[in-house]
């Protein structure tokens, strides 16, 4: 019998796109609307970090506005908290995101499946990765609307500081990226990577000083300096100095920051993508890309 009929029955009529561009923009496009398919997820994710920077909102009542205006960060601590929070929240849903979607695909055994077909896993990786971003870009944008526009919390908004605050922002991104991947990379391989990402979003969020001044630490000497291995330390030093306390980028502290988080992007991001392409690499040599 030929076999003819039968792979003409399974051939698509449309040519597939070669384009890494077509292929990262389905694998972000297919992602959102299984996203929107859960609203109620949705609702309830955003009012739990809304509610969170209401609680902090009323915490600031008891800080003493002095030691924030000391450090440069303005005199409000709800602001401080404002920032704080809605970025680190923003950062670490999206560097956990790719990690958790390897992880859901090797469970439901559809990674095997994507590797096989013509799209280019790079495309595939950076899709993940994207829609990560673009779906917490929401979540960022709803707590900042509550911080400002329900709580009235005061920022520091102008061309000036909204260049700086930008300049930041995709400098925090690509210098922690690389964790995301170093994440992704070890999940492949071990299938669970909850626990380093928990640990990494744990120490992060209380070495940075995502609620206090982190000038506090020095008081103790090894934190301290553990801190200032973190690249979200600095980034969340000059978004505050920028939207809470009106600085520019280039004024000294935050160009220091800035210098500081590019560095890290050239240090970090060729280790991350090593691990990445390492994890793949080593689940496509061992035959395990469909074991959980």
């Amino acid at each position: 019998m030929s076999s003819s009929p039968i792979i003409e029955l399974f051939k698509e009529e449309t040519r597939r796109s070669k384009s890494t561009f077509r292929q990262v923009y389905a694998v972000i496009w297919a992602n959102l609307k299984i996203l929107l398919s859960y609203k109620y997820w949705v609702v309830t994710d955003f009012l739990s970090t809304a509610a969170s920077i209401v609680m902090y909102f009323f915490m600031g009542l008891q800080v003493d506005p002095a030691q924030l205006a000391a450090r440069g960060y303005g005199e409000d601590y709800a602001a401080f908290a404002l920032v704080g929070i809605s970025t680190s929240q923003y950062l670490w849903i999206c560097l956990s995101r790719l990690s958790h979607s390897i992880q859901h695909d090797i469970r439901g055994g559809t990674l095997e499946t994507v590797a096989v077909t013509q799209i280019k896993m790079g495309a595939y990786f950076l899709g993940q990765t994207v829609r990560g971003y673009l779906i917490s870009l929401f979540f960022l944008a709803g707590t900042l609307s509550v911080g400002l526009f329900v709580l009235r919390i005061p920022l520091q908004i102008n061309l000036s500081t909204l260049t700086a605050a930008f300049v930041t922002f995709l400098l925090m991104i690509l210098s922690n990226q690389a964790i995301g991947f170093i994440t992704a990379g070890i999940v492949m391989v071990h299938k669970r990577g909850d626990p380093v990402t928990f640990m990494l979003a744990g120490m992060n969020e209380f070495l940075s000083g995502v609620l206090y001044p982190l000038d506090l630490l020095k008081q103790f000497p090894p934190l301290y300096a553990l801190a200032r291995l973190f690249p979200y330390t600095y980034a969340l030093d000059a978004l505050r100095k920028t939207l809470t306390g009106g600085a520019g980028m280039f004024s000294p502290d935050v160009y220091y920051d800035l210098v500081v988080l590019v560095a890290f992007s050239v240090i970090l991001l060729p280790i991350g993508l090593k691990v990445l392409k390492w994890g793949y690499d080593t689940i496509r040599r061992n035959g395990t890309m469909a074991t959980y």
